[in-house]
């Protein structure tokens, strides 16, 4: 069952988005797909940052996490460790037909 996860990242949100593209970027797009990552977005919110992420399952989610090189990278971002919200998704649209129940 495919769940969405999110994590606030508070701080300057250009600041934090300039972060990201340098340490995390390149991290998720190689390992997502591993995990089952179906889609990621960067949202500034008035306090800082909103990363949401599709997974095709909830254990990738937390593979992903787990993952030595996303926690370094994390770091290195200066976010804060892994603490995701996460629900299951029970509906979707226009999104790829793996993430549609």
């Amino acid at each position: 069952m495919p769940v969405v996860s999110m994590m606030r990242i508070p701080g300057d949100a250009k600041e934090l988005e300039a972060s990201a593209r340098e340490h995390l970027t390149d991290v998720t797009e190689r390992l997502g797909e591993k995990h089952g990552r179906i889609l990621s977005i960067a949202a500034k919110t008035d306090d800082g940052l909103l990363l949401i992420n599709l997974w095709e399952h909830e254990e990738g989610r937390h593979a992903m996490a787990e993952e030595p090189e996303i926690q370094d990278a994390l770091r290195a971002a200066g976010f804060p460790p892994p603490s995701f919200e996460a629900h299951e998704v029970v509906w979707s649209s226009g999104v790829p037909a793996a993430a549609r129940t």
